[in-house]
C-alpha cells in the first residue's frame, strides 16, 4: 500500500533500465568489478604445467560449476541458488518530505550515529552544515537524502522472498530494495498486521449474514473501518433499487433480497439511510427551512428568481478542488498568524524567551499545513458557501490553555479581513466573488468565513412559480444520493470506453441493470495484457500523484519518438504479459500510441514485473471464487485483484474501479500497491475498502491454509502523516531496523517517541553485546564472505560461477567490499542462498 495504500505516500524506485546493474536514481555509480579477464582474478593451479589444470576453478577442468551445481559449504544440499544482480547503495530524493527534514542527518540522540555524507559536485539545492560533537558534518544535499540498497532478481523462491520482507526488503517489479533507515531523512520501518487477531466483521452472538452478496461486500475492522463497507452496500443497494420497475414489487423484492443486510446491519445502515450524521443533520434544516408546510402532499410555491440550484457532494468537491490553492493560501495565513501569537504569548511569559513543549511550529520554514488548520465546506442558501477551520480551537487546546482561542480567533479574522479579498481580486481564475463575512462561534471557537459563490450556481427555469413537494425533500430524493458514484462511473468509463475500445460488444455500460461488486484475483501476466488495468493506473497516478496521463486529452503536435526505445527494447524481449500497444490502439493516431508506449513500460515495469513466480489461471477451478466470492484457493504468485461493477454477483463483467497488488506467499499476504478510481473513491473511501477486504482474504484463507497468518502493509513512517494510517489496522507489529525482530506496535512507538524523537530510528529490542559475540560475529562474517559464489560469466557466455575464496589477491581487492556489503544486506543467515552478478 507505499503508495499510495500500500507505500502511498512517496515513489517507489524503479530501475531506470533492466538488467543493468545500476541502482535506481543514482547519478553517478562507482563501477562493479567486471571479469573481462576473469582468469587473471583467480587463484593459479598448484599444478600450473598440468595439462588439466584450469584457471578459472582452481583446478581441473571437471571441477567448473555452473548456478544449479554450486553448492557452498555451509548452505543445505537441497538450496536452490538465485541470481542477484547487485544494483548497490543509491541516493535519491525523498518522497516523503522532499528533504525538508535533512536537519535529522546531523542529529545524535545517542542511539544513532552521527552520519557524515560526503559533498557531491552538482548543482542540486544544498545546505552548508556545522560541526557537531567534534565532528565534521559535510554538505547535505537536499536531493540525495534518501538511501536503499539494490539487487534485481528474475526469479526468487517464496520462502527466499518471504524471508527478505521480513528483514526489511520491498520490492518494486523486479527490483528489490532495502532503506537505510539510519541514513536517511524519513525512516520506513516494515509494519504488518495478524489477520487472526483483527477484529471480525460481525459479533458471533448476533445472526449471521446469509447473504452471498452482502457477504462478499461487508468487510471488519472497528466500527469506522466496517463503515466503509457498509456505505458501498448501501450505495449498491440504491442503484439497484433505481434500475427496477417501480410498478412490480415482487421483482423489486426478489433482486434486492441479494443484497439485504443482515437485522443487526440493517439497524445501522438504516441510521445512515442516505447520509451521515452531518449530513442529515444539514437535510432537516433545510427541510425546515424550506418547508414550513409539511404534510405529505402539500406544496409550496417559490418565486423563480429565489430559485438557485443547490450545491451536491459531488460538485461541492469539485469546487474545492478548483479552488484549493485559495484555501491553501487561506491555511497558510491562519497557521502564520495563529504561530505568530504564539511565540508572543511564549516569549512574554519567560524571560529568556524557550521553546515550549506544546509548541508546534518548526524552526525550519516548510509549506506543509497542519490538518487542524484546513477548511470544511458547508453550502448554505442564495448561491453561498460557508468554509470552516477549528485552527483557533485547536491551537488552544495544544497550547494547553496558554492562548485564548477567542483571542486567537479575532486576530485571525483581522488577517482574513485585510488579505481574503484582495487574493480574490488578484486571482481572476478564482470563481469566488467575494469573501462576505467572517465571523467566529464564541462557545467553539471556529473561524466561519461566508463565500458568494452565486455565479457558479445555475439559475432556475424562467417559470414564475414552480411547485416543489414534500416528498422530493426526502433524503432518497435530496442533493446527497447515495447511489451517485456508481452512477458516474458507468456513465463515465462508458465515455472514456467508447474513446479508446469502440470494438467492445458487451455492453458494460448499461444503466438499466442491477450492479455487484466481485472481485476477483488475476495473476499479473493475464491482467497485465488487458488496456483498462493501464487506464486506470494512469488516471490514478494523475490525479494522486500529477504524473503524467497520456490518455488525456492533451496537446497531440508534441513528439514521443524519442521516448518508445525503451517500449520497443521490451517488446523485441517479448516478456510474458506485455501487451501490444499498437494492436491494442491501433485506431489512435502514432502520436498518441507513442505517448501511451511510454507510460505502459513505466507500469509494467512497476507493478507487473515479478520474480515471484506465479501461475496462469486459464480455466483452472482453483481460482474460482466461493459463495462469498473469495478465490481464497489460489497458488502462491503475484495477482492483481481486480474489483468491478458487474452485472451479477457471479460475473466479472463490469467497469473496473479499483486494484490491488498482491504478493501471495506461505505464511502471508504481502500488498505491494493500490489503485483505483479517484472520482468513485472520493465518497466510498476504496483505499481503505481495498486494504480492508485483503485482511477479509487472508483471514477467510487462513482457515485452510494453516500457515497463512500475517498482512504485510509495506512501509510505516513515522514523520510523514501521509504514512501512519497503517497503524491504524491493529494489532500491528514494527520490524526493528537493528535487529529485524517484529516488535508490537504500541511498544515501538513508545520506544521511537521516547529514544528518537527527531529522528524516529532506533533499536526498538536491546540485545546484549560482549566482545566475544561481536568476534564471533565477525569471524562467522568473514566465513560467508568467503564462501559466496560469484557469477563471472560475461553476457554473452554461459554463467561461470566461482567462489570468492577462489579469487588471487587482485580478485579479492576487487570483489571483498562489494560481497562484504552484500552480506551486511541481505544477513549471513540468507546470503548462501544467492549467487552475486557484479556484470
Amino acid at each position: 500500500m507505499e503508495h499510495l495504500h500500500a507505500d502511498g505516500g512517496g515513489p517507489t524506485p524503479v530501475p531506470k533500465k533492466p538488467y543493468v546493474s545500476q541502482p535506481p536514481n543514482a547519478q553517478k555509480q562507482q563501477p562493479r568489478a567486471t571479469f573481462k579477464r576473469r582468469t587473471s582474478l583467480l587463484c593459479p593451479s598448484s599444478s600450473p604445467d598440468s595439462p588439466s589444470a584450469d584457471p578459472i576453478t582452481n583446478g581441473t577442468s571437471d571441477s567448473r560449476d555452473t548456478i544449479n551445481d554450486v553448492k557452498p559449504a555451509h548452505v543445505a544440499p537441497a538450496a536452490a541458488l538465485s541470481l542477484a544482480r547487485v544494483c548497490g547503495p543509491s541516493r535519491s530524493k525523498c518522497g516523503y518530505c522532499g528533504g525538508k527534514r535533512m536537519n535529522v542527518l546531523e542529529l545524535d540522540d545517542g542511539h544513532n550515529t552521527v552520519l557524515s555524507i560526503p559533498k557531491e559536485n552538482n548543482n542540486s539545492a544544498s545546505t552548508n552544515r556545522s560541526t557537531q560533537n567534534g565532528k565534521s558534518i559535510d554538505q547535505i544535499d537536499a536531493t540525495k537524502t534518501s538511501k536503499s540498497y539494490g539487487l534485481l532478481f528474475d526469479s526468487l523462491p517464496y520462502d527466499t522472498y518471504e524471508d527478505l520482507i521480513n528483514h526489511g526488503w520491498r520490492r518494486s517489479g523486479k527490483h528489490l530494495y532495502r532503506p537505510h533507515n539510519l541514513e536517511s531523512c524519513c525512516p520506513a520501518l516494515s509494519i504488518r498486521l495478524d489477520s487472526s487477531k483483527f477484529a471480525s466483521r460481525s459479533n458471533p452472538q448476533k445472526s449471521k449474514l446469509a447473504d452471498d452478496a452482502a457477504n462478499s461486500v461487508l468487510v471488519g475492522g472497528s466500527k469506522s473501518q466496517r463503515r466503509v463497507g457498509r456505505n458501498l452496500l448501501l450505495a449498491l443497494n440504491e442503484y439497484n433499487s433505481k434500475c427496477l420497475p417501480a410498478e412490480d414489487d415482487s421483482v423489486n423484492a426478489s433482486n434486492l433480497a441479494n443484497i439485504q443486510l443482515d437485522s443487526s446491519d440493517a439497524k445501522k445502515a438504516t441510521k445512515q439511510a442516505t447520509c451521515s450524521t452531518d449530513e442529515r443533520h444539514h437535510l432537516k434544516k433545510k427541510s425546515r427551512r424550506f418547508s414550513p408546510c409539511r404534510g405529505n402532499d402539500q406544496t409550496m410555491s417559490v418565486p423563480a428568481e429565489l430559485e438557485i440550484r443547490e450545491f451536491d457532494r459531488a460538485s461541492l468537491q469539485e469546487f474545492e478542488n478548483t479552488e484549493q490553492h485559495f484555501f491553501h493560501e487561506m491555511a497558510k495565513l491562519i497557521y502564520k498568524e495563529l504561530t505568530k501569537q504564539a511565540i508572543v504569548t511564549a516569549s512574554n511569559n519567560t524571560e529568556k524567551f524557550d521553546k515550549p513543549k506544546w509548541a508546534w511550529w518548526n524552526d525550519s520554514e516548510s509549506d506543509e499545513i497542519p490538518k487542524w488548520c484546513t477548511f470544511k465546506l458547508v453550502p448554505q442558501e442564495g448561491g453561498f458557501i460557508k468554509a470552516s477551520t477549528v485552527a483557533c480551537a485547536a491551537a488552544s487546546g495544544r497550547s494547553r490553555g496558554a492562548l485564548g482561542k477567542l483571542e486567537l480567533a479575532r486576530a485571525v479574522i483581522d488577517r482574513l479581513k485585510e488579505n481574503a479579498n484582495t487574493y480574490l481580486q488578484s486571482n481572476k481564475s478564482s470563481r469566488i466573488r467575494q469573501v462576505t463575512e467572517v465571523t467566529v462561534h464564541e462557545k467553539s471557537g471556529h473561524v466561519h468565513i461566508i463565500l458568494d459563490v452565486s455565479g457558479i450556481l445555475a439559475a432556475a427555469p424562467s417559470a414564475a412559480v414552480k411547485n416543489i413537494s414534500a416528498q422530493q425533500q426526502q433524503p432518497q430524493n435530496a442533493a446527497i444520493d447515495k447511489a451517485y458514484p456508481i452512477q458516474e462511473m458507468i456513465s463515465r468509463y462508458g465515455k472514456v470506453d467508447q474513446q479508446f475500445n469502440p470494438n467492445a460488444t458487451v455492453p458494460l455500460t448499461d444503466k438499466s441493470v442491477p450492479r455487484f461488486l466481485t472481485v476477483r484475483s488475476t495473476p499479473v501476466y493475464e491482467s497485465s495484457l488487458q488496456p483498462e488495468v493501464h487506464r486506470l493506473f494512469c488516471l490514478y497516478q494523475s490525479k494522486t500523484h500529477g504524473d503524467f496521463n497520456p490518455f488525456a486529452d492533451l496537446d497531440d503536435s508534441s513528439s514521443f519518438r524519442d521516448e518508445v526505445h525503451e517500449y520497443n527494447y521490451y517488446k523485441q524481449k517479448n516478456p510474458p504479459g506485455f501487451l501490444d500497444i499498437d494492436v491494442a490502439y491501433r485506431h489512435l493516431d502514432e502520436n498518441r500510441r507513442d505517448r501511451i508506449k511510454t507510460s505502459y513500460v513505466i507500469f509494467y515495469k512497476f507493478l507487473c514485473e515479478t520474480p515471484v513466480p506465479t501461475a496462469a489461471a486459464e480455466s483452472n477451478p482453483i481460482f474460482a471464487s466461493n459463495e462469498d466470492g473469495y478465490d481464497i484457493g489460489i497458488p502462491f504468485g503475484t495477482y492483481h485483484q481486480q474489483y468491478r461493477l458487474s452485472t451479477s454477483k457471479d460475473a466479472f463483467d463490469g467497469p473496473l474501479v479499483a486494484v490491488g497488488v498482491l504478493d501471495v506467499l506461505p505464511h502471508c499476504i504481502s500488498s505491494v500497491y493500490a489503485f483505483y478510481d479517484p472520482m468513485f473513491s472520493a465518497r466510498l473511501e476504496l483505499g481503505k475498502y481495498t486494504a480492508l477486504r485483503e485482511i477479509e482474504w487472508v483471514r477467510r484463507a487462513s482457515k485452510y491454509r494453516t500457515e497463512l497468518k500475517y498482512y504485510y502493509l509495506g512501509y510505516y513512517i513515522h514523520s510523514c502523516r501521509k504514512m501512519t494510517y497503517k497503524a491504524e489496522y491493529k494489532p500491528s507489529e514494527l520490524l526493528c531496523p537493528v535487529t529485524s525482530k517484529w516488535v508490537d506496535f504500541e511498544t515501538a512507538r513508545e520506544v521511537l517517541e521516547e529514544r528518537s524523537p527527531d529522528r524516529h530510528c532506533c533499536a526498538l529490542v536491546d540485545m546484549p553485546h560482549s566482545a566475544e559475540g561481536e568476534a564471533s560475529a565477525a569471524a562467522r562474517k568473514q566465513s560467508c564472505v568467503d564462501k559466496m559464489a560469484l557469477d563471472i560469466g560475461t553476457i554473452a557466455e554461459e554463467s561461470q560461477v566461482v567462489r570468492v575464496e577462489m579469487l588471487n589477491g587482485q580478485g579479492r581487492e576487487l570483489v571483498d567490499p562489494v560481497v562484504t556489503e552484500f552480506v551486511n544486506e541481505v544477513g549471513v543467515d540468507m546470503c548462501s542462498r544467492f549467487v552475486i552478478k557484479l556484470a
